[in-house]
């Protein structure tokens, strides 16, 4: 665990992070995480919503710089959005850890993440194997990304990497669902063929085609996700849900303390790898206990 507030060079300090878009329940699980453990810590932490948005994001930097902040905490909406920004934290010589995602053309402390493209793997072979058992090596497939987000598209081009290793499947559609459950939920209304599977590549648009189903009754379709935590995805698998069958694991409080461990050992003067990828996994209605209790 965390070692106590009082030792932890990052006692006192003051954070500014800001996070890609709590309108997202799995970022808003992080932001809760940001703040539950910058007490263990016994840092002060300030967390802004990105909002998708890396103009918004730049102006929140610069203003973490201007408050004079000890360090800060970036979950960037774009590989290269917020760049002068950064530089500028920088010039302060305040440092910058990226977590969530990453930034290119900037070195920062340390970068914390998961592979978003084996989120796309995992989902992909967790279906072929559904595929060939269940359905007999045929399908058809709606697929719900999220253009705005480059990881998202990494999560869809993984995904349909695996997808078309079997000849047997037909990707219908894809659309996007913005991380919206309506726009999720619209997408999969208006599509007439019979479908199989819907994957998305993140939660809300998972939730959103669920409703849109049990609207038309559609008996037999599964929904996957490419990452979800919470009450509402692990309690969904844990009842055996009819129309929500996976989703792949991803843990907002060890991908938030990596991110903090990333700081002290910085403030301690140690190495901090450069690149720290966090365990996932995929979660159904057979092992969803081990990550939900």
């Amino acid at each position: 665990g965390a070692s106590s507030s009082s030792d932890s060079p990052l006692n006192g300090k003051k954070i500014g992070a800001t996070i890609v878009y709590k309108g997202d329940e799995w970022c808003s699980m992080v932001d809760e995480e940001c703040v539950k453990q910058a007490k263990e810590f016994g840092c002060e932490i300030t967390v802004h919503d990105g909002d998708l948005d890396a103009e918004t994001q730049t102006t929140q930097i610069e203003n973490f710089i201007s408050q004079g902040v000890d360090m800060i905490f970036v979950d960037p909406a774009t590989p290269e959005g917020c760049l002068t920004a950064l530089e500028k934290a920088e010039e302060a010589e305040i440092p910058v850890v990226v977590f969530d995602s990453y930034v290119t053309g900037f070195e920062p402390v340390s970068t914390i993440a998961w592979d978003n493209a084996l989120t796309g793997k995992l989902m992909g072979d967790y279906c072929k194997e559904y595929i060939e058992k269940e359905l007999d090596g045929k399908a058809n497939i709606v697929v719900l990304t999220m253009a705005q987000s480059t990881h998202c598209l990494e999560r869809e081009a993984a995904f349909k990497e695996v997808m078309a290793t079997i000849p047997g499947v037909n990707i219908v559609s894809t659309q996007d669902c913005e991380g919206n459950r309506e726009k999720g939920a619209n997408a999969i209304a208006n599509i007439k063929e019979d479908i199989d599977i819907v994957y998305s590549v993140v939660d809300n648009g998972a939730w959103g085609a669920v409703s849109a189903l049990e609207a038309r009754n559609a008996k037999g379709t599964k929904v996957v996700s490419s990452g979800a935590y919470g009450a509402e995805p692990f309690e969904a698998l844990k009842e055996n849900h009819p129309y929500y069958m996976a989703c792949v694991v991803v843990p907002p409080a060890e991908l938030v303390r990596q991110t903090y461990l990333a700081a002290e050992k910085y403030l301690k003067g140690e190495e901090v790898e450069k690149n720290i990828n966090i365990d996932i996994s995929v979660a159904d209605s057979k092992n969803v206990d081990e990550f939900w209790d």
